[in-house]
């Protein structure tokens, strides 16, 4: 068994739901503990968390293969058993971004991230309708077509076998398969939060956080690490920093607004019902009412 100093965790999610967030934030909480972050937070060279499990740099060099030349039935199915015979990335880069499903339909009912050495995985979830209005800006999508893909039952990044790339395809499916893949998997230890729990009740909720993942969880520390990650400090050091080195190009700036609510205000009526009324059970389930 991996050794639990080797041992790595997940920050898992639908996209636009606060997963950039909690890794700034748990930069953030490390450098005010003084374990060797710089003085000042810088987003472009800080946030180095770890890397994105979809990462297709590290899966060709775990797996021994060129992945762009794998389909996804050929891929997915092995992607679960990289890092089973090595750390898993960097040692201290120990906090790993997902958006991939826990399972997707070609990997055999296999994880398609590995669970060697993980210490267990965090879960951030969003209201589906103010996941729409951000997917709308972050993709310059119309809202319209936002709504549909929550809904996708085949909805994925990098969806082409044709385009390669730095990640490889990742899975998502519907919203509320999403949510349940995680939720519902028995193979690492999960620690689900909201978003709108993040934004209400911060102290709370990011203390839960740093106890699950073994961080410092000093009450005055995570109050001075929610200061500096604020939406409106992030903003300041998004403009620092020139733009966020993860934002797409056409994507004006990538923290925005980080209100809750905005899809209720947004989006039309009849979009609104058809998301309440396709996901009404996972939605009622975590309190989206």
């Amino acid at each position: 068994m991996l050794e639990q100093k080797h041992g790595y965790w997940y920050l898992a999610s639908y996209p636009k739901s606060g997963n950039t967030w909690c890794r700034v934030f748990i930069t953030e909480l490390l450098r005010l503990a003084g374990e060797g972050y710089a003085e000042e937070l810088n987003l472009n060279n800080d946030i180095e968390t770890g890397a994105i499990a979809s990462s297709r740099l590290w899966l060709d060099d775990q797996l021994g293969v060129n992945s762009c030349d794998l389909s996804f039935s050929e891929l997915d199915p092995l992607r679960g058993s990289a890092g089973q015979t090595a750390w898993l990335f960097a040692e201290g880069e120990r906090f790993h971004k997902v958006h991939d499903a826990f399972k997707s339909p070609d990997s055999r009912n296999r994880p398609v991230v590995s669970t060697a050495g993980c210490l267990g995985a965090v879960y951030i979830m969003r209201h589906p309708e103010d996941v729409a209005v951000s997917l709308s800006h972050f993709f310059s999508w119309p809202l319209e077509r936002c709504v549909q893909f929550l809904l996708d039952p085949i909805a994925a990044l990098v969806p082409s076998e044709r385009v390669g790339g730095h990640q490889v395809r990742q899975h998502m499916g519907r919203w509320d398969q999403h949510v349940c893949s995680w939720a519902d998997q028995q193979q690492l230890p999960l620690l689900i939060i909201r978003y709108e729990d993040m934004l209400g009740n911060g102290l709370t909720t990011f203390a839960k956080l740093a106890r699950f993942l073994g961080l410092p969880d000093d009450q005055g520390l995570i109050n001075q690490a929610l200061d500096n990650t604020s939406i409106d400090k992030l903003k300041q050091l998004e403009e620092k920093v020139g733009g966020f080195a993860e934002k797409p190009e056409a994507c004006n700036r990538f923290f925005r607004s980080g209100r809750s609510g905005e899809g209720a205000e947004q989006l039309s009526i009849p979009q609104r019902q058809q998301l309440a009324a396709e996901m009404a059970d996972v939605m009622k389930r975590f309190a989206y009412e």
